[in-house]
């Protein structure tokens, strides 16, 4: 498995690079009035609507100066994550991945994983774990209005 790490509040974290379609620079987000929590707004990325997740502000991390934002799939419905920085892509031979301690890891958590790799630990990010199923459903909504 080869991993697309990133950073957000100094800390590493890692995607499937499978998850990720594409890497983008800082884009300009048109924000939609009363909106999910967490979405920002969409852009228009090559003809796609594409909603913009503030991944810092739902991670508590609000303030963040965003560089690049991660087009991921998440259940068939493109989603921009905003990232601090791409960090690099890692090869699955270089990584050991193993569970996240269980006091660390909550039913609901997006984050089942931790890697450890070249003497470093990468949290790694479920993006299929990351929204409810509802939140998914209110993302195609929007989506579809902006289309």
């Amino acid at each position: 498995m080869q991993l697309l790490t990133f950073y957000l509040n100094r800390i590493k974290f890692g995607i499937p690079l499978a998850n990720v379609e594409s890497i983008e620079n800082r884009v300009e987000v048109v924000s939609i009035p009363r909106s999910l929590e967490y979405i920002k707004g969409v852009i228009n990325l090559h003809g796609d609507i594409v909603p913009i997740y503030n991944l810092p502000a739902k991670f508590g991390y609000a303030g963040l100066s965003i560089r690049n934002v991660i087009i991921v799939n998440v259940g068939g419905i493109k989603i921009g994550l905003e990232v601090e920085s791409v960090n690099e892509i890692l090869s699955g031979e270089d990584c050991q991945v193993v569970p996240m301690p269980q006091i660390m890891n909550p039913q609901s958590s997006c984050f089942n994983d931790v890697a450890s790799c070249k003497k470093e630990l990468i949290v790694l990010l479920d993006v299929t774990r990351l929204m409810t199923k509802e939140e998914q459903q209110d993302i195609r909504k929007i989506v579809a209005e902006n289309s």
